[in-house]
């Protein structure tokens, strides 16, 4: 019986996506101060969050990603967090680092198991004198790491989502940056187009906040490619041309004879020196 439609593998092929799991701590402040949040327990010192995110310029990765289950400690409320749609993160307050185990679902059409990570909740400062300055300056503990997601002979209707172009529209959704692209605070989010931040991952596809892509390499490596095959035929055409001359000066040779033509030879050399 054949496969249902849809569910069919597309043989030798691999697809891979990249995401950044990480986090960002804040230091709150002290009980008493107005500063402070109403509702937060004394002993909570930090306000953090834990998140799962696309690397800026990168396609939508709701055409794969279902959706993100965060297990934090088991002393909050309902610890297992279930999150359906972008932004995909979880914010609490606490005073002390724990493990957050994460499990990725996808979606229904990729017919794929979730596949689980694990990221360390940090929220004391930490690195050099210089990065633990940056961060007390900034007051934000960031800690994040890319990790790729890979799709084996991934099954047709997953490889028509993978592949196609609507995956890049929330860059230009509405000629302005989706709400995905957004922080609370209505500044870019971190790893998202228009954060500034730099990366040795190049996106995939370009747009106003994005100076470099994936897309844009395969353009300039094309046009590479054509100015060598340029260069090729112009070679080609001059090793041509200075073979019909050698064979003419051959037949020439030939017609005239040796001594003929080491004369004819010497004459024409001697016009050449005259003419520089």
């Amino acid at each position: 019986m054949p496969a249902p439609s849809g569910t069919k593998r597309v043989k030798g092929k691999r697809i891979s996506r990249n995401i950044i799991i990480g986090s960002e701590a804040f230091t709150l402040p002290k009980p008493g101060d107005p500063a402070r949040p109403k509702g937060i327990p004394d002993e909570h010192t930090t306000k953090w969050t834990v998140y799962v995110r696309q690397p800026a310029g990168d396609p939508d990765m709701t055409a794969w990603l279902n959706k993100v289950q965060f297990k934090i400690f088991q002393t909050y409320d309902n610890p297992l967090r279930t999150i359906e749609n972008p932004p995909f993160e979880v914010t609490e307050t606490g005073w002390g680092g724990f493990m957050v185990d994460i499990r990725l679902h996808f979606q229904s059409i990729s017919g794929e198991k979730p596949q689980y990570r694990h990221h360390f909740l940090q929220l004391e400062r930490y690195g050099d004198e210089k990065q633990r300055a940056k961060q007390e300056a900034e007051n934000c503990v960031r800690s994040e790491v890319l990790e790729v997601v890979e799709f084996n002979e991934p099954t047709e209707a997953l490889f028509d989502a993978l592949t196609s172009e609507n995956q890049w529209d929330y860059l230009t959704k509405g000629g302005k940056k989706s709400a995905a692209a957004l922080s609370a605070s209505g500044g870019p989010r971190r790893g998202m187009p228009g954060s500034g931040e730099r990366s040795a991952q190049l996106p995939e596809r370009g747009g106003e906040d994005v100076a470099f892509s994936k897309e844009q390499e395969e353009m300039l490596i094309d046009k590479i490619r054509e100015a060598g095959k340029e260069i090729d035929a112009k070679i080609k055409a001059e090793n041509q041309a200075r073979e019909l001359v050698e064979r003419r000066l051959k037949e020439l040779r030939s017609e005239l004879g040796h001594e003929a033509s080491a004369q004819a030879t010497q004459q024409a050399s001697g016009e050449r020196v005259r003419r520089r």
